[in-house]
């Protein structure tokens, strides 16, 4: 098995995309000792420095060192690795990638075979499931010389070797070799490879990387496991279990983990001891309320361009247009015997032409143009559109949008003359003319019809119903709809007191004169869609009954373990301190189980419900002991049912069946007592 980390950073990203550091030779050397690795490679973005490489490759003689370089390849990161027999020939193709980046910004596909040639000859890496990602497409076509591809974390790395069409993963450290550099930090971001190759050349570490059964995360050579300290400790990707007495070093080895991989959105997802024992009812009232706000929107997300749809609606004003126009229809009727020179002209009461809009001819235009111009995933598009095809595209609408133009410019014209003429003509004749004389029936009829079915959409929407019910563990959480009961709960929607709310709340049960109403506030128009329907989100016990206190803080728990699906690793501190035996058998252990099919968990308990019932795949036992006066710490772990435990080292053994009753049972006689006392309560 050889170890190899073939991403490191020793000279900072150009154009801010780093922080500025020194690079520190020593540390490498700490580095590449503590972790023991066998290979490294140098990969700065978008450059190569020859003479650093070869300070470095001097300092490094019991390791391989390849030069490399880390590009910004199309739409992400790729790693280019080269052999180290021919540095000046890489050190110029490396300085073409730093002129084409500064120059572009980035490399595209046909500069990098410009550039390299026969890429075949190197090693390709693409950013495979980590930021910034290289698209699928990109990585096709170069899909001959591709293999391996990075990920973020030892969760991305599982999850991928269990993907039959997927590249082989591996896992780099990705650090900047600096005088601050914490080496311990990064243990457990390396890959195993295994390979019975004599020297660890390119081509063998190429080789081993077209297997996924070549690639580990532990030296034990198991894929389920990977190594998270540089003693060789490793954790299962499944459900770990951390046992140990008062202040044997259970909590510490949950804090080493999160120093290294990061407590963050992309990180570990770590519920500490007590965090979670109180949760009073406002703070769970105010959770309920965010859950419920989201529930909302996307119950109300098809509504919404309904109110958009009719809010420039003046109904009071159509019907004014209306009523003038038919009054002046029979007075200019009744008027007759004033008839004149004036009143016989045809353009008198002429109706203007109607004006022909682009039809979203623009939108059209606009889009072919990005498809033209857009720089990212160019190869795509040109795949299944051709540029030429494009251009022909793009040349015909724009002459369909000459014709448009030129008409509605026209059409504009004739109507201002029209006008024009038209009022000359009234102001010099006896006989009144027909206002709104351009009314259009049908625009009058359309506009009714889209009030009686928003009306009919709005009044659907605050019907009383239940619009979402799930189990979380014993709990059912229930979304419901119900209308607006007064204006106090109108107004607390609009989370002011200066807006009364009172006349609009009149109308309530006529959503188009309400929405007119609310139009005249100093509302935010886009969100007058909320002021229709109010949405409760509640949690119900397995009475289906309102949550007390404590179950209050029980389904927070459930709440906060939910979200880790979206992290790399779950750590839980001792989950038994707030919460009985029942609740931690039947919703924590099963929630803990369902997330460890899908990342790594550790939980640190004394409890044999959790400990024990969880049916854990990896078992950690911390002890502190006192040599020569001083405190020491040992960790030893083993899988269930194995009769002895272990520290990485293999140097000390416990037995196991003796530290689980110690650390669950106060030891064998306590278990012992407890089971004599529970069998004098036996029925005959």
């Amino acid at each position: 098995m050889r170890k190899i980390d073939l991403h490191i950073h020793t000279i900072a990203a150009p154009e801010g995309k780093d922080v500025a550091f020194e690079f520190d030779i020593s540390k490498f050397k700490e580095y590449v000792d503590t972790a023991g690795l066998h290979a490294v490679a140098v990969t700065n973005h978008n450059l190569f420095n020859l003479e650093q490489f070869n300070e470095i490759a001097d300092a490094l003689q019991n390791v391989k060192v390849f030069p490399g370089i880390e590009i910004d390849y199309e739409d992400g990161h790729m790693l280019l690795i080269a052999e180290n027999d021919d540095l000046d020939d890489f050190n110029t193709r490396c300085a073409l990638v730093e002129a084409e980046h500064s120059a572009n910004g980035k490399v595209r596909h046909a500069k990098l075979i410009e550039i390299f040639e026969d890429v075949s000859k190197y090693l390709l890496i693409p950013h495979h499931d980590k930021d910034p990602k290289i698209g699928r497409v990109h990585i096709d076509v170069l899909r001959d010389e591709i293999t391996a591809g990075e990920v973020g974390s030892q969760k991305r790395f599982h999850r991928l070797l269990k993907k039959q069409d997927e590249l082989v993963p591996v896992l780099f450290s990705d650090i900047r070799v600096k005088s601050s550099l914490d080496v311990s930090t990064v243990q457990g971001r390396q890959t195993y490879l295994k390979t019975n190759a004599e020297e660890l050349s390119l081509s063998a570490i190429k080789a081993a990387l077209q297997d996924k059964d070549k690639v580990f995360l532990s030296r034990t050579e198991n894929h389920d496991f990977f190594e998270i300290f540089s003693d060789g400790q490793q954790l299962s990707h499944g459900l770990n279990v951390i046992l140990g007495n008062r202040s044997s070093g259970k909590t510490h080895f949950l804090n080493k983990i999160v120093e290294m991989l990061g407590s963050d959105e992309k990180g570990v997802k770590y519920i500490k001891q007590f965090e979670l024992t109180k949760i009073d009812e406002k703070e769970f009232n105010d959770l309920l309320e965010k859950q419920g706000g989201f529930v909302r929107e996307e119950y109300l997300s098809a509504f919404k361009p309904v109110v958009q749809n009719v809010l420039e609606i003046d109904r009071s004003l159509t019907l004014q247009k209306i009523e003038e126009f038919t009054n002046s229809l029979v007075l200019y009727a009744n008027n007759e015997q004033l008839q004149d020179e004036y009143s016989r002209a045809v353009l008198f009461n002429q109706r203007k032409l109607p004006v022909k809009r682009d039809g979203g001819i623009n939108i059209l235009i606009d889009a072919i143009k990005a498809l033209l111009d857009s720089d990212s995933h160019k190869d795509v598009i040109l795949k299944h559109l051709p540029e030429a095809s494009l251009k022909a595209v793009l040349n015909e609408l724009a002459l369909q949008m000459k014709i448009i133009t030129l008409d509605r410019l026209k059409r504009e014209w004739v109507n201002e003359l029209v006008s024009d003429i038209s009022d000359g003509l009234q102001s010099r004749s006896s006989r009144p003319p027909v206002k709104h004389n351009d009314l259009s029936i049908y625009t009058v009829k359309l506009e009714k019809e889209k009030i009686r079915r928003f009306n009919a959409v709005a009044k659907a929407v605050k019907t009383n119903q239940t619009i979402r019910k799930e189990k979380k563990g014993k709990f059912t959480v229930e979304a419901y709809v119900r209308p607006y009961s007064g204006t106090q709960e109108v107004k607390n929607e609009s989370k002011t007191n200066d807006i009364s709310f009172k006349d609009a709340y009149e109308h309530y049960s006529d959503p188009f004169r309400y929405l007119s109403i609310l139009k005249t506030k100093n509302l935010d128009k886009a969100s007058l869609y909320k002021y229709f329907c109010k949405v409760r989100y509640q949690v119900l016990n397995e009475y289906q009954k309102q949550v007390s206190g404590g179950e209050m803080t029980e389904f927070n728990l459930l709440q906060r373990l939910q979200d880790a699906f979206q992290y790399e690793m779950l750590l839980v501190d001792e989950p038994e301190s707030s919460f009985d035996n029942v609740f931690l058998k039947e919703n924590v252990n099963k929630i803990l189980k369902d997330i460890s099919r899908e990342l790594p968990v550790i939980v640190v308990t004394h409890n044999n419900t959790v400990g024990m019932l969880l049916k854990p795949d990896y078992i950690i036992y911390t002890q502190r002991e006192i040599e020569e006066g001083e405190d020491k710490y040992y960790v030893y772990s083993g899988s269930p049912g194995e009769k002895t435990f272990s520290t990485a080292d293999g140097s000390r053994m416990v037995d196991s069946h003796a530290i689980l009753l110690e650390a669950l049972e106060a030891g064998a006689n306590a278990y012992n007592d407890r089971k004599r006392m529970y069998d004098t309560y036996k029925k005959n």
